[in-house]
């Protein structure tokens, strides 16, 4: 049985385990409250400009080598993942992996080959752990200069036919107690024209092909801006509720243990009386 001295130890040990859970979800909340207005008045940007250059891309037709998917089957497909650097936020990180993982073990089932993106060390490293082709996406220069290589590393890969095309997967943020899993297709932007709207004709400068490309640039680096917001407002929610589970559970640890504490601190002193008691006895 542990001694008086030991519990106590214990007690001391989670009441300092729990001022840091404490504090990690004070600083998570605190954060949270802007990343959430950012990652919500992003949606609205990101989506039209999504529908502008998918509603250009059908005008313009096959001639936008990076809006329409190749007729050639399918053989290699890229995934563009994005975790957190940090743990201690529940199964932010575990959850997303786990469903990118499954969709690449599909994927794996039909002879396609995989190549991985990761922003994110917590994804990077049980990725690469587990043997699959990832490579991590830095984040030197800033955020910028990370999605003009990203963008450029992904659409190069589809030009020379070394992608099938790429996906994009995140945790996409509802609310503060919930995130949700999403994928995004990335490149091609889009696979089919819609009739009803072929009778559109646009303007370009300086030419077709350039002003999409300008555009497609835009949308692709938006839609990766807009899941980074998400991504983070996601993160910090989970940490907040994590660290909040955290708390509540190290308070009930230290009242279980100070009952202990207490059961065994009076059967010492009930002992050491009883000892007392018979010394004073042999005495007589």
């Amino acid at each position: 049985m542990a001694s008086l001295k030991d519990i106590r130890r214990r007690i001391l040990a989670v009441r300092n385990t729990q001022k840091v859970t404490r504090a990690m979800k004070l600083v998570a909340a605190a954060k949270l409250k802007r990343a959430q207005r950012e990652a919500q008045q992003g949606r609205a940007y990101a989506s039209g400009l999504h529908d502008v250059t998918e509603r250009v891309s059908r005008r313009l037709g096959p001639g936008a080598p990076l809006m329409w998917r190749r007729p050639a089957s399918l053989e290699c497909i890229d995934l563009l993942l994005i975790t957190s650097d940090r743990g201690l936020c529940g199964g932010f990180n575990e959850n997303l992996i786990r469903a990118a993982e499954e969709g690449l073990e599909d994927l794996i089932s039909h002879n396609m080959e995989l190549k991985i993106f990761v922003i994110g060390r917590k994804g990077y490293e049980h990725l690469a752990g587990h043997g699959y082709d990832v490579e991590s996406v830095s984040l030197e220069g800033g955020t910028e200069a990370m999605l003009d290589r990203i963008v450029t590393r992904l659409s190069d890969r589809y030009i020379k036919g070394e992608s099938s095309g790429s996906n994009l997967a995140f945790n996409r943020f509802i609310s503060a107690a919930r995130q949700k899993i999403t994928f995004w297709n990335l490149i091609p932007l889009h696979e089919r024209g819609a009739e009803h709207e072929r009778h559109l004709e646009y303007l370009y400068e300086p030419d077709r092909i350039s002003a999409l490309e300008a555009l497609r640039v835009m949308a692709t680096k938006n839609a990766i801006r807009q899941a980074l917001l998400e991504s983070y407002a996601s993160e910090l929610a989970a940490r907040m509720t994590a660290m909040d589970a955290a708390t509540k559970n190290a308070d009930e640890m230290i009242a279980h243990l100070t009952s202990v504490y207490n059961r065994l601190r009076q059967e010492t002193i009930t002992s050491e009386l009883l000892d007392i008691m018979n010394g004073a006895d042999a005495l007589r």
